[in-house]
């Protein structure tokens, strides 16, 4: 029985995934979706229903039945829910395949080859298993223990559980919970109703007078303007990269020196004469020019970063200055408020002239 079955199961994925187009288009008006599937649902619900059916086909029924609701869930259909259904039966999952009964008995009652699918289910688990019917206040989605029931959100659904007992859930948006226990044994019939908590309310912002430390105007400042100026570095942090240049420009001009002086050139001459590159003299002098290369270079550098840091950095107005309000104008056209003097630091280092520290400023 299993065997034909599965059969005609196969025999209808070459064609079932044609349901897809017309998504929605069977499903009674109680139990229609708010909104017709986007095109990317309808997307998604075409991958995953093929990747259902590969899993069908290589007799995967758990994984099949997973894909399949996957596809129902993004773009609802006959189709995606009765092969879902034969999968939950093929796997030996018949509370879950008799619940998905239920749901398409509801959601298509006018399909006649899902209503006897579903039937043919219902009638195998009849007297088995324990029927819930739950109603919600407001269309919300139902979890039993740590399983999500398949389906769109609704008032009214049935459940199809093992005898025992267990805990059910319902949800709506905004992550809003009930919960409630239900027990029974095999057979039985149970009810549950489930009631929306209040949307949360979005409470204002204490509002709290405001103060001088808040930057209120006060009758000593009225009429000022302050600026911001914690934006920058201090300045010490330019005066001690000026510094390090300039002790490290010293350090290069000293080994500049020393380069030329030590061996130098005659000395180099007179000993290495037929000896070539290998002479210890020669290679002596080779280290203190590369020496002096590689403080050229990090002398170069420092002073670079640190012209950099003072001319994008620091804040050269030291965190205290401000300006006044424009105010009358004197005799001699010039407001009565006081420019602020602009400093603009550069350096320069050379390798024959050492480092040259400078500032350009306007007042």
């Amino acid at each position: 029985m299993k065997r034909s079955v599965c059969a005609w199961v196969l025999a209808g994925l070459g064609y079932a995934g044609l349901g897809l187009v017309g998504v929605g288009a069977s499903a009674s008006p109680a139990h229609a979706q708010a909104a017709a599937p986007t095109p990317e649902d309808i997307k998604a619900a075409g991958e995953a229903f093929d990747q259902g059916r590969r899993h069908f086909r290589a007799e995967e029924y758990v994984e099949a039945a997973e894909q399949f609701e996957a596809a129902d869930m993004a773009a609802p259909s006959a189709a995606a829910l009765t092969l879902a259904l034969s999968s939950r039966k093929q796997a030996g999952q018949l509370d879950r395949a008799a619940t998905l009964a239920q749901l398409a008995l509801m959601r298509h009652p006018d399909d006649e080859k899902l209503k006897k699918a579903a039937e043919e289910v219902l009638a195998e688990v009849d007297g088995k298993l324990l029927e819930v019917t739950v109603i919600c206040d407001e269309p919300c989605a139902l979890v039993v223990g740590t399983r999500l029931v398949h389906g769109q959100p609704a008032e009214r659904r049935v459940l199809l559980l093992q005898p025992g007992k267990h805990s059910v859930r319902a949800g709506w948006s905004d992550n809003r919970l009930e919960t409630k226990e239900v027990q029974g044994a095999a057979g039985a019939k149970a009810q549950l109703s489930f009631s929306a908590p209040e949307l949360p309310k979005d409470e204002p912002a204490a509002v709290r007078p405001p103060s001088s430390e808040d930057g209120a105007s006060t009758g000593e400042d009225r009429g000022q303007v302050k600026l911001d100026s914690s934006g920058g570095w201090s300045p010490a942090v330019f005066w001690v990269g000026a510094g390090l240049t300039l002790v490290a420009g010293g350090v290069t001009v000293w080994s500049g020196i020393d380069t030329q002086n030590n061996p130098g050139r005659s000395r180099v001459k007179e000993e290495c004469a037929g000896l070539g590159e290998s002479c210890p003299i020669y290679q002596e002098g080779r280290d203190r020019q590369r020496r002096t290369n590689i403080l050229a270079g990090a002398t170069a550098g420092v002073g670079v970063l640190t012209v950099l840091i003072g001319a994008f950095l620091t804040d050269w107005s030291g965190g205290e200055a401000s300006a006044s309000a424009p105010g009358p104008r004197s005799a001699g056209g010039r407001s009565g408020a006081r420019s602020q003097a602009r400093v603009q630091p550069w350096v320069g280092v050379g390798l024959g002239d050492g480092a040259t520290l400078g500032a350009l400023g306007t007042f």
